[in-house]
């Protein structure tokens, strides 16, 4: 019983974080990222089997952001970020060295890492669109501008 147990608060956990990850991007701010980015990666390190050894590192694009004891030494998962299917950074989880290896992680969290790395691209893809909307609506509205200037100047 305490194997089933175990193994259902293990899903619990990921399942939350999945939840928590979600809620961030639908609530994130295209200007403030990088805070979005960075509670993602406490929202993962939460999320795994050993949470108070787990540490995490997201690099895409402009941004970087990881946990704190995250060293580069560590026995890692990885999991690309894909922006507009073209490679733009990934997510790493790891453990120290010393005290785990690779069979330590759970092949839920390797799929979780994947659903989590796909929505941070997806999240990333959306702010791309978002900027090229606001950079197209600036350029409409400045040949609208100069339009009317020449049409006043012109009569």
């Amino acid at each position: 019983m305490v194997g089933t147990e175990a193994k259902l608060k293990e899903r619990i956990k990921e399942l939350t974080c999945l939840y928590e990850v979600t809620s961030i991007i639908v609530n994130s701010d295209y200007d403030q990222l990088e805070t979005s980015l960075e509670a993602i990666a406490y929202c993962l390190k939460r999320g795994w089997q050993f949470d108070e050894d787990t540490e995490v590192f997201l690099t895409s694009g402009n941004y970087t952001v990881q946990t704190e004891g995250f060293r580069s030494d560590m026995v890692n998962i990885t999991s690309d970020i894909r922006v507009f299917n073209t490679f733009d950074g990934y997510i790493q989880v790891g453990y120290p060295k010393d005290a785990y290896q690779l069979s330590d992680f759970l092949e839920e969290e390797k799929t979780l890492l994947e659903n989590v790395a796909l929505a941070v691209g997806n999240l990333l893809e959306r702010k791309q669109v978002h900027d090229s909307e606001a950079a197209i609506k600036r350029q409409v509205e400045r040949a609208d501008r100069l339009h009317i200037l020449g049409e006043i100047t012109a009569g």
